[in-house]
């Protein structure tokens, strides 16, 4: 099967019954020529993250070509109309290239091409047929929800034997979302919830408001936006330190980096990219939020400690999924358990991390994708005993506070 491997403008040979193109980008600049038809496609998506944004691909295309990587855009066409267009970073782990999503560092953005409308199981099988030329021996495609047409596309490619070997307690994460476009008024919604949280979000809140000057927003500024970032980034680090977690992510400065050079090309007005509690202007609650067409994804989410007592986290994102309600989206809190996402679910869903095999070189690297995704599992698995160690916690001394009273 013949394919056009091309490092200039969009070229593809005609294969079969439709066209394929893979894009190589040596530079940054390359990225340009793809914005019109990037920009139409995402308008048309029916179901396209957050994470597949033109701008947030660019800048993590930047950090790839910047440290020696490799960036492949994989397009589709259906005749002459794109139908699908996949984003993909090539780095080299040892003897193999990986190919894998472009990601702002954290390696937690969904995996999947950008599609146009809702795809047919045939347009999912050519992307996949499609990305298979490119430049790589592994294709690693985090959090596919299971069950899903693109998770049934995959099974058709050949994949990694080791990793269908790990039982799914170790190759399985639950996944959270509320389907807020189901419900017509907020109040609807509200009304699935517990009455105990309903019943605990207003009187924390009145509460928190007690405390002192309280806010609740989005960073409108690109300053407010970097404050707050710094401080996100500064407080997630010391609690993961705290907790002798080793969060790469969460070790250097490059993450938060990202999302400010994102805040820069993002309209702050509209778009609650950095939202946050604050008391008396200082920041004790924050997440970012990547917000797309249909889906408000609650990327990373932080709280000041000491202000648990009054729930913030909760109120915090109480705030975000109305926001989201009363702009056309749903809310998802992502794959990971959390015991605070069990609030909000009107949705819950399976992931797995496909690890597709492109050539002889790759099935010789399995046993050490293996210790990468049981490193991968641990680290998530560590995550979750902190979790419900802290939530644990936060029972405890609310039962002792209730006791007190």
């Amino acid at each position: 099967m013949d394919i056009q491997l091309s490092t200039g403008a969009s070229t593809a040979d005609r294969v079969k019954e439709g066209r394929y193109a893979v894009n190589l980008l040596k530079n940054a600049t390359s990225f340009e020529p793809f914005y019109a038809q990037w920009q139409q496609l995402q308008a048309e998506s029916e179901s396209c993250s957050p994470s597949l944004d033109y701008q947030y691909c660019k800048l993590a295309a930047k950090r790839v070509i910047a440290e020696g990587g490799l960036v492949a855009i994989v397009m589709v066409y259906d005749t002459t109309t794109l139908v699908a267009l996949w984003p993909l970073s090539i780095r080299r782990k040892g003897l193999l290239r990986v190919a894998s999503v472009l990601t702002c560092g954290n390696n937690e953005e969904y995996g999947g091409p950008l599609f146009k409308g809702r795809p047919t199981a045939s347009v999912c099988v050519e992307s996949i047929r499609a990305a298979m030329h490119a430049p790589a021996d592994v294709l690693e495609i985090p959090f596919v929800e299971v069950g899903s047409q693109w998770w049934q596309a995959l099974r058709t490619a050949p994949q990694s034997w080791v990793q269908n070997l790990l039982p799914e307690r170790l190759s399985v994460l639950p996944g959270f979302s509320a389907s807020l476009r189901d419900f017509s008024h907020w109040e609807d919604f509200l009304g699935t919830l517990s009455q105990s949280l309903r019943r605990n979000l207003r009187r924390y809140k009145d509460k928190l408001n007690a405390s002192g000057n309280t806010e609740f927003g989005w960073c409108t500024n690109l300053d407010d936006a970097t404050m707050v970032l710094h401080w996100l980034f500064a407080n997630k680090r010391q609690w993961a330190l705290e907790r002798a977690l080793r969060t790469s992510y969460l070790m250097d400065d490059r993450v938060r980096d990202f999302f400010i050079a994102l805040a820069a090309k993002t309209s702050l007005e509209t778009v609650p990219l950095v939202t946050f509690v604050k008391v008396d202007g200082v920041p004790i609650c924050a997440s970012i939020n990547l917000v797309g067409p249909r889906t408000v994804e609650y990327w990373i989410f932080t709280y000041d400690e000491a202000y648990s007592r009054y729930s913030v986290g909760n109120l915090l994102t109480e705030f975000v999924a109305r926001w989201a309600h009363a702009n056309g989206r749903d809310f998802d809190m992502r794959p990971l358990y959390n015991e605070y996402k069990t609030y909000w679910v009107t949705r819950r869903t399976h992931h797995r991390t496909p690890t597709v095999m492109l050539t002889a070189r790759g099935r010789l690297g399995e046993f050490a994708l293996l210790l990468g995704q049981l490193s991968r599992v641990r680290r998530g698995l560590g995550r979750v005993a902190a979790s419900a160690l802290r939530s644990a916690k936060a029972r405890a001394a609310s039962q002792w506070r209730s006791r007190a009273r």
